[in-house]
């Protein structure tokens, strides 16, 4: 008989989706709007468009999932679909999300709703987004109106999505993102403006649900460095994830989002310089977050279109590293002692989908080694369902156990799809 790993009894197997990526015609986002600009500060590579056309098609998509053996979709609700103009709320978009719950559970399927997956309503990007001081307030208010309507049947709520991601992103410039500013100041009002947003929220929906499990989904890496580059290393953790941890302390559960890991390499003549550089806020304005950004620029999927430096890498850029889930786990474990994991995302881009067994599986590896450890990992999240818009680099990136026809949106599971899914159904990976 084959040996097996068996997995807890209402484990969590699932797939995620964010709104503007799948839905289509997010007309009314700050996304959308950059999308769309005849005169960009940074050109996207494409525009989402009609994406995958997600927003009619969700119903056959959920039942796709659970026939897969799934019984788990992570999806976003659209902030700006909801409430397109300053306090105007759409009721049909509202009731349009209660359905996506309905059909969720008339499946058998766990919803786990993000209220905000990177895009923002227009308007509350000319407000200032995240740095403006009613920020917190526009959130809370807008978090009430999803909650009252679907916070009966929604046992897990994630506020923000990869909030370290997104500011350091759209404030620092590591990616080319809305709002596309390059300062430290407004970095520090805008991760103080998520952190409280996040708090508000969190209250709000207790408020309401009582009884909901509610938590940030965080982008963790596996960080290393080079000997003298540990403060330096040390510093962009705290930028991309720390300082975002710090909000969690009252949560219910943290989300876990790992793709790969990261090196930090400083020049051995410039190691010594590293604690002058971060006490000096001009020369950390100035040296360091463009190195920054040289680093990012580095594993960007059009800078690894012939990989230099002979080290396996996805349609990302990304060091294929599924197994660094295990490090940022039990770092968040460390930090947050019995609290609830749940990987939330984990996946890769890559257009060989035996490559995307090989990476689930090693990830589930991974997750079974830290249960085994007693780690509370509640279920684990794949990114993601359908082949989709990809931010910054368009539709190329294959993310999906789902194919997606652009031109016909015929979708098509992977052969990795059934194969996830029938470690789903048994509960059990094969050893």
């Amino acid at each position: 008989m084959t040996a097996s790993l068996q997995f807890p009894d209402a484990f969590y197997w699932g797939a995620a989706t964010a709104a503007h990526q799948v839905e289509g015609n997010n007309t009314t986002s700050d996304w959308w709007e950059w999308e769309n600009d005849p005169a960009p500060k940074v050109a996207p590579a494409e525009a989402s468009g009609e994406a995958c056309d997600h927003f009619h098609r969700y119903r056959d998509d959920i039942g796709l999932l659970a026939d897969l053996g799934l019984n788990t979709y992570r999806f976003s609700v659209e902030w700006a679909r909801i409430e397109p103009r300053a306090g105007e709320f759409d009721q049909t978009a509202l009731q349009h999300y209660g359905d996506v719950v309905d059909t969720c559970l008339e499946r058998g399927v766990e919803p786990i709703v993000t209220l905000q997956h990177f895009t923002l309503p227009a308007w509350v990007a000319h407000a200032g987004s995240w740095t403006n001081p009613d920020m917190p307030g526009y959130f809370s208010r807008y978090t009430r109106r999803v909650v009252e309507r679907i916070g009966d049947r929604v046992r897990y709520f994630a506020t923000i999505n990869e909030p370290g991601n997104m500011i350091t992103r759209g404030y620092l410039g590591t990616y080319p993102s809305p709002p596309f500013v390059r300062d430290l100041t407004a970095f520090d009002a805008a991760a103080d403006g998520v952190n409280t947003s996040h708090r508000h929220a969190r209250d709000m929906i207790k408020q309401i649900a009582p009884g909901a499990r509610v938590g940030m989904a965080h982008a963790l890496q596996e960080w290393h460095a080079n000997p003298g580059g540990e403060q330096i290393m040390l510093w962009a953790r705290e930028l991309h994830e720390d300082r975002f941890l710090t909000a969690c302390q009252d949560d219910d559960f943290i989300g876990v989002q790992t793709y790969t890991r990261v090196h930090i390499n400083v020049p051995r003549i410039a190691a010594p310089l590293s604690a002058a550089l971060l006490r000096s806020r001009f020369l950390t304005q100035s040296v360091l977050l463009p190195v920054l950004r040289q680093q990012a620029a580095a594993v960007s999927p059009a800078a690894q279109a012939v990989p230099a430096d002979g080290i396996r890498r996805t349609q990302m850029g990304y060091p294929f590293a599924p197994d660094a889930v295990e490090v940022t786990a039990r770092r968040v474990n460390a930090l947050f002692p019995h609290k609830e994991l749940l990987i939330t995302e984990h996946g890769v881009g890559t257009e060989n989908d035996t490559e995307r067994i090989e990476y689930i599986d090693h990830g589930l590896r991974a997750v079974h080694c830290m249960l085994s450890d007693g780690l509370p990992i509640s279920g684990y999240i794949h990114w993601s369902l359908l082949d989709n818009y990809e931010w910054w680099h368009g539709y190329r990136p294959k993310f999906g156990l789902i194919a997606v026809d652009r031109t016909t949106q015929q979708r098509t599971p992977k052969a990795s799809a059934r194969w996830y899914g029938a470690v789903a159904a048994q509960n059990q990976l094969s050893t």
